[in-house]
């Protein structure tokens, strides 16, 4: 399904690190990564059209932490459009013995609170579900394998609350990993560099329609 939007869609994007890249402390309160990307591409590419763009990603934030400030940071606003990219902590922070992750049954059960409560509140709201993207070396070797069943929890809720499309990051970066194995796509296996980010805004906007 593509997204159409106007100069008053209100579309909102939330997750983690990735989502956050510094918007806290930018003046635009985008942050610098694939966010303001995909900001940009459509002001620029038709600036009649160009919606407003809210950043709520939090770094380190897992399901429950979306949960937890879900209200505050994505009802209030009362965006048109919801952008949600979470879970690589949720796996990744569980393979560090001094860190916790969430295991899969309280994530999908998470994950489905919130997108019930959205979809109660704004039952207008189009939802667009991220793929959690990679955990490669130098991140624990085992990270891709265990963040599959994730993968697939974001598929089958895309499908039972009627998401407007999944953006296919997971698979866009392995690809990536692939065909150019000499760029660098993440500094440390998970969080994006700049050529990462630009890969998830282009990821986005195909998946949305809008490229």
């Amino acid at each position: 399904m593509d997204l159409t939007l106007t100069r008053d869609t209100r579309l909102l994007f939330i997750g983690d690190s990735i989502t956050d890249c510094g918007r806290r402390e930018d003046k635009d309160a985008l942050g610098a990564g694939y966010v303001r990307r995909v900001r940009d591409y459509l002001a620029a590419n038709d600036p009649a059209t160009a919606p407003v763009v809210i950043n709520s990603g939090i770094s380190g934030n897992k399901i429950p932490d979306l949960q937890k400030r879900w209200d505050r940071d994505v009802l209030e606003h009362q965006p048109d459009v919801v952008s949600i990219k979470i879970g690589v902590n949720d796996v990744w922070h569980g393979l560090h013995p001094e860190r916790q992750g969430c295991a899969i049954e309280p994530f999908t059960a998470g994950y489905r609170e919130i997108l019930t409560n959205l979809k109660q509140a704004l039952p207008a709201c189009a939802i667009v579900l991220c793929e959690p993207s990679v955990i490669r070396p130098p991140a624990p070797a085992e990270g891709n394998e265990k963040l599959q069943p994730y993968l697939r929890a974001v598929h089958e809720l895309a499908e039972e609350f009627g998401a407007a499309c999944v953006v296919p990051l997971h698979g866009a970066f392995e690809s990536a990993y692939a065909a150019r194995p000499d760029i660098a796509w993440t500094t440390d296996g998970v969080h994006p560099t700049s050529a990462g980010h630009m890969l998830i805004a282009l990821t986005w906007l195909r998946a949305c329609g809008l490229s």
